[in-house]
């Protein structure tokens, strides 16, 4: 890729990785400056929002560049005072397994889906929206791995690659973590944003079935 078409595409991915911060706020997913969002460029570069912030004000300026396989910071926000995401080892160890852009949610619907589960899976059936995931029909029995809250966001590493690497959980396309929120992703923005959707619907109507 030339350098115009590069740069073109980086400033299009952190225009657009602002705007779904915004719908997700309206939501109410990143909510309390809490959440996060992040996406891979071409050239294999990861752009990753900045942490403590109020997502819904979040400028294309103020994303960080990460080197997705050291977790290093290639390229600082305008602000000086910004810091990249406590999420940015988890982005990055989803984006190495695949991955193409990342959804931090921190929904109320994602918590309550976690008290539902059973132990470290929650399962999700008989669901016509479970068709909005990849390979995965509404007759399916849906694995998601479900695993436990750290104190530091960045002590979940671990967890998260365990259960990317486990062959039940081979269709799931998010991760919840238990009393906190969860992490859904797909091949690009659009996809990780149409799973996002996906599962908060499919969360809700988890647990409202359940009660």
């Amino acid at each position: 890729m030339g350098a115009d078409s590069a740069h073109s595409e980086e400033s299009g991915t952190r225009a657009l990785l602002c705007e779904m911060l915004r719908l997700f706020y309206d939501k109410g997913w990143v909510s309390g400056t809490g959440g996060g969002i992040c996406a891979s460029l071409t050239e294999g570069r990861l752009l990753v929002a900045p942490t403590g912030v109020h997502k819904e004000r979040v400028e294309p300026a103020d994303l960080f560049l990460i080197d997705p396989g050291t977790g290093d910071v290639i390229g600082s926000a305008a602000d000086a005072a910004l810091r990249p995401s406590e999420c940015t080892p988890i982005f990055s160890a989803i984006v190495r397994a695949g991955a193409g852009a990342v959804v931090h949610s921190h929904a109320l619907s994602a918590v309550l889906a976690g008290d539902a589960a059973k132990g470290s899976v929650l399962t999700i059936e008989s669901l016509e929206m479970l068709k909005g995931l990849p390979e995965v029909s509404n007759t399916d029995v849906h694995f998601v791995p479900v695993i436990e809250n750290a104190e530091h966001e960045p002590e979940l590493t671990s967890d998260v690659e365990r259960a990317l690497s486990e062959e039940r959980f081979s269709s799931a396309r998010a991760i919840v973590v238990r009393d906190h929120g969860a992490y859904i992703w797909g091949r690009d923005i659009w996809e990780a944003k149409k799973h996002t959707e996906v599962y908060h619907f499919l969360f809700e109507a988890t647990v409202a079935r359940r009660h």
